[in-house]
């Protein structure tokens, strides 16, 4: 079974994926970020050019490093938390990439080419459940501002913004399997890690019977955990 945790930058996915992964005794699959991704820092180097320069790179490292992740996953079976979809990856960031002119056609129809193909893959089922982390824009920007890495507080505001629209388009299509939709500005896990209890009692509701009954046990858990997501 498989958990997935979407949402912007800044809301809180990671945390998330800890406390529900160490809450049901799963496994958790972290995004990896900065330490294995070579076209990262080229991306937010230098400003738009840089951007467009490296865009398509960028998102075939995102791709090719998730379905290696979940590869993995599906081979080490159990039970898992993931932060962040392959379907983020590709309908929220290439997409906007697309979008915004930071790919060309040529550049998203070979990107798009490759996503579709590896959907046939046995290992892209999609997730049990999907637990959809959203605010007001406003709230993420300060989070990201006051949270976020050195590189994501120095992005223009106008970056988050059409993130989020993109987000909040995203998810109102989306149909691949359930979503459960959480307000952040509800719950704070670092100030208050009691909070899990009640959106462990939401996701709880969605997944019986499938969730294994260690849960009954909260607070003496500690769930292994794997660094391979990609962003």
């Amino acid at each position: 079974m498989l958990i997935g945790i979407a949402g912007m930058v800044g809301s809180g996915k990671s945390t998330l994926t800890r406390a529900l992964a160490a809450r049901f005794g799963l496994q958790q699959a972290q995004e990896s970020v900065d330490e294995h991704n070579p076209w990262l820092e080229r991306f937010y180097a230098g400003g738009v050019e840089a951007m467009r320069a490296s865009a398509l790179q960028l998102q075939l490292h995102f791709l090719a490093t998730r379905f290696e992740s979940m590869r993995r996953m599906r081979g080490a079976g159990g039970s898992w938390v993931l932060d962040r979809t392959w379907y983020e990856d590709a309908e929220v960031f290439a997409r906007g990439h697309f979008e915004e002119e930071l790919m060309s056609e040529l550049e998203w129809a070979l990107y798009r080419r490759l996503y579709v193909e590896l959907l046939h893959s046995p290992v892209a089922r999609p997730p049990r459940l999907l637990v959809y982390l959203h605010a007001p824009l406003a709230t993420i920007v300060e989070r990201i501002r006051s949270r976020g890495r050195e590189k994501e507080r120095d992005t223009p505001d106008a970056y988050w913004a059409a993130l989020h629209a993109r987000y909040e388009r995203w998810v109102g299509r989306f149909r691949a399997c359930p979503v459960l939709s959480l307000d952040v500005r509800e719950y704070d896990l670092v100030a208050d890690p009691r909070a899990i209890e009640a959106i462990a009692a939401r996701v709880r509701a969605r997944l019986e019977p499938e969730l294994p009954q260690t849960e009954l046990f909260p607070g003496a858990l500690r769930a292994p955990s794997s660094a391979v997501g990609s962003r």
